[in-house]
């Protein structure tokens, strides 16, 4: 401050008093720069602006799911026909219980897709149509097996049972195609092997003459 201007740059205030560049209104001094006493002059001590403060919170909640799009439960529950599927392809019943394990089993795998995640027990599906088929092609085995033997012992039956109506009905003033033939098998055997064991019997009969 000076009564004179002191140089280029100077400037003179309301008071009369000279300043230097420094101190000129719209610079920015450090912030050493003294403001001499009773000057009107707003003097800028350089302060930085603060940054402004965010809105939101650093705390915030997660945002809600789109529409349309459902979250899956932390704890889904299990398919109850995925564990039935599973429960009859171990006990199997002679196949029945093997064609309801395939049944439950696909259909249970389909809910479980469709559920979104509500629901589990896709494993116990898969496990449940597995022991299905191979259930399944057991008891097609087994039933085959046991027609084969059925019939077998039919046969064997009624070929007895011809040879022995043969030996008894034998005849050598009768003959054999009167005896042995479709109306005299009885309709519990098989007609072509009784009629088979009745012709063995009859001739058994005939040779033993």
């Amino acid at each position: 401050m000076s009564d004179t201007a002191q140089g280029t740059g100077w400037w003179q205030a309301s008071d009369g008093k000279w300043y230097s560049p420094e101190l000129q209104p719209g610079q920015s001094p450090s912030a050493t720069t003294s403001v001499p006493p009773n000057s009107p002059v707003e003097v800028s001590i350089g302060a930085t602006e603060a940054p402004p403060m965010s809105t939101q919170s650093a705390f915030q909640p997660a945002a809600a799911p789109p529409p349309g799009y459902l979250v899956a439960p932390q704890n889904p529950k299990t398919n109850g026909m995925a564990v039935a599927s599973l429960v009859f392809g171990i006990l199997w019943f002679a196949g029945i219980g093997a064609v309801l394990a395939v049944i439950f089993g696909f259909v249970s795998r389909k809910k479980i897709e469709q559920s979104q995640g509500r629901q589990s027990g896709g494993g116990l599906a898969v496990a449940g149509i597995v022991l299905g088929i191979v259930g399944v092609v057991g008891a097609i085995g087994l039933w085959v097996s046991l027609f084969a033997l059925g019939a077998a012992v039919n046969t064997g039956a009624s070929y007895a049972n011809g040879y022995s109506y043969g030996v008894t009905n034998y005849s050598s003033g009768t003959d054999e195609a009167s005896v042995c033939n479709i109306f005299s098998a009885p309709s519990g055997d098989k007609t072509t092997s009784w009629i088979s064991g009745c012709e063995s019997g009859w001739s058994s009969s005939s040779s033993s003459q």
